[in-house]
């Protein structure tokens, strides 16, 4: 039977955070230690930053967005972003006066009553542990890098871990890609229909 690596955790990402500026590792974060909190704040923010860049894994389109009884449309929970497919349709998110959370304004119409339903493109906010593997990795570089500039600022050690950061953003563009290139050909079925009648393979 193979036996398969397991994905990178948040508490090893820590590690390597803390390893690389000379720390032992831990079993556990302790909120009472600034700099394991430091190196995770760090690296929630990256995994914040992805996720605001918009990959493949944290995207969907074509959403569809409903009014309720009331012809409000609340932003789903843990969107980042919600973009009409639309680009016509002038729909942003806004803090609505009166009911907890934000909700779809019509920047048109100037109001947040909605009679028809609309599909959008969201970016979601993930946690470190939903990201693939290459996300994972870039995250874990990047964070690094500010990590070890906010408690030792070690120059040598910055152009590492610039470097780490570098090639771990060149593999998480060639993953990104590669996913691209396969929704391209299997997501559109007319394109599929063409290149079958050309004789190409899928």
């Amino acid at each position: 039977m193979t036996n398969y690596a397991n994905p990178m955790t948040e508490l090893e990402a820590v590690n390597s955070m803390l390893i690389a500026i000379g720390q032992l590792p831990v079993n556990a974060i302790t909120p009472q230690l600034q700099d394991q909190n430091v190196a995770l704040d760090e690296l929630r923010k990256v995994v914040r930053e992805l996720c605001l860049h918009g990959f493949h894994f944290n995207t969907d389109d074509n959403y569809l967005l409903i009014p309720d009884a009331e012809g409000l449309i609340a932003v789903p929970t843990g969107a980042m972003t919600v973009d009409p497919m639309d680009k016509r349709l002038d729909f942003i998110q806004k803090k609505h006066p009166t009911n907890a959370g934000f909700y779809i304004w019509n920047r048109d119409d100037h109001t947040f009553q909605f009679i028809v339903s609309f599909k959008a493109r969201i970016k979601w906010s993930l946690t470190f542990e939903a990201l693939p593997e290459a996300a994972r990795a870039y995250a874990v570089a990047a964070a690094s890098r500010k990590f070890q500039a906010h408690v030792i600022g070690d120059p040598t050690a910055d152009r590492f871990n610039q470097e780490a950061m570098q090639r771990a953003w060149l593999t998480l563009q060639r993953e990104e890609s590669g996913t691209a290139d396969h929704n391209i050909f299997t997501a559109n079925a007319d394109l599929r229909a063409r290149l079958s009648r050309r004789g190409v393979r899928r």
